[in-house]
């Protein structure tokens, strides 16, 4: 038979049964379409992680409570806080760093008049915008008496202000944060996100005033350092520092033996890349699964081709055609419904990705729509081989019959 006639008779035979056609491959459409859109977000939340951790500075480096191993897993939510002021403090009189800045999180309302707002809140230190630089709108920052006083002073995110006074400066107003007073010292200028957190929607209070106001507790939830001279030697020499103020003896340096961690930009980098591409495993995974899953379906409905068309087959074969030429058509049939459903997914999965992406791009300040050519070429390749695989047995069923017996099956 020649390949336009095979090509021709496959598709009149998959035109005639179109429903059918459609529902056989939907679950390669679905887990192709799926796989695509996943891979999409994933890389696309991977780049703009990694954007935020480049902006961070080549120089920066971070210490939180948990184990110095940092191979040993993700941190467990229940890992004891073993950070203090007096660890920042140390860090600052004996440490290779230029500014050392602690920083404790929490979230609260924050009211002025009638008007109320749910907000994050940071408890930070005079030393917070040498190391995350960021502009004052009005106003001033935190500085070092505000600290020492434990001051009840506020310095408002540009989001906040807005909500809360419009177009009136609020700099000497007065605001209730989880229904304390606060004095309005600052505005900042519009940030956006990091590390998808909205620095525009945050309340800046002093560390201090944060611990004994707020948490009433007087631990910090990470110091962040900028570096002098050799990064990996800062690092050690921070690590000696916070044995020695946590008490532990280690004198061999193990880091599983330690109670905080230390990472710097290469760390955050490294880690996130490893995420990256367990990430993608897993994805794979679940495109194998799902497309083993269609291919299964694939077989079953070409099984019950080759029985509804036994007659057909049957007199093919007494008029001369060949096992090879119904073992070539059925197969030929099966590749194309998998290479048409594989299409299918790629434009539903690259058109979910477009859509998706360009939303987030409205959404997530530095996200970048990101559709990765391997996933398209690899979901199509894979698409082709399942129609191959799975329809083999279904075409050797359908050679190797009998002709004569297949005229007078009913």
């Amino acid at each position: 038979m020649k390949m336009n006639d095979l090509l021709n008779a496959s598709f009149d035979s998959i035109r005639r049964n179109t429903s059918r056609s459609l529902l056989t491959v939907l679950g390669i459409i679905i887990g192709i379409a799926a796989v695509i859109l996943m891979l999409s977000i994933g890389q696309g939340a991977q780049g703009y992680v990694l954007s935020q951790v480049a902006d961070l500075g080549s120089d920066q480096i971070f210490v939180e409570a948990g184990s110095g191993d940092m191979s040993s897993g993700p941190p467990s939510p229940f890992t004891a806080q073993t950070l203090t002021l007096d660890d920042v403090k140390e860090l600052r009189r004996r440490g290779p760093f230029s500014f050392v800045s602690a920083t404790v999180l929490s979230t609260g309302s924050v009211q002025a008049d009638d008007e109320s707002i749910f907000v994050d809140l940071a408890g930070v230190d005079e030393h917070q915008l040498l190391v995350f630089p960021a502009e004052v709108s009005s106003g001033r920052f935190l500085d070092e008496s505000d600290v020492d006083a434990y001051a009840n002073v506020a310095v408002l995110g540009f989001d906040i202000a807005e909500q809360l006074f419009g177009e009136q400066d609020p700099v000497g107003e007065r605001v209730k944060v989880k229904g304390k007073g606060y004095r309005v010292i600052g505005v900042m200028e519009p940030q956006g996100s990091k590390f998808f957190s909205n620095l525009d929607n945050r309340v800046y209070l002093p560390v201090t005033t944060m611990q004994r106001e707020i948490l009433g507790d007087d631990h910090v939830n990470f110091i962040a350092m900028r570096a002098i001279g050799d990064l990996d030697d800062a690092k050690e020499e921070a690590r000696w520092i916070l044995r020695d103020t946590h008490n532990i003896d280690n004198p061999n340096g193990e880091l599983a033996k330690d109670d905080f961690a230390i990472s710097s930009q290469e760390d955050a980098v490294e880690i996130i890349g490893s995420v990256g591409f367990a990430l993608t495993v897993l994805l794979a995974a679940i495109a194998a699964i799902s497309l083993v899953v269609g291919g299964i379906g694939i077989m079953n409905i070409m099984l019950v081709s080759v029985t509804e068309r036994t007659r057909e087959i049957g007199l093919r074969k007494a008029i001369g055609a060949t096992e090879r030429d119904i073992l070539k058509q059925f197969l030929a049939e099966a590749v194309m419904l998998t290479i048409g459903g594989g299409l299918l997914g790629v434009l539903i999965g690259v058109g979910g990705s477009l859509m998706i992406g360009f939303v987030l791009t409205k959404i997530v300040i530095g996200w970048a729509i990101v559709v990765p050519p391997f996933a398209v070429f690899l979901a199509f390749a894979v698409s082709s081989v399942v129609g191959l695989v799975f329809g083999i047995y279904p075409a050797k069923r359908a050679a190797k019959l009998d002709p004569i017996e297949a005229l007078r099956y009913e």
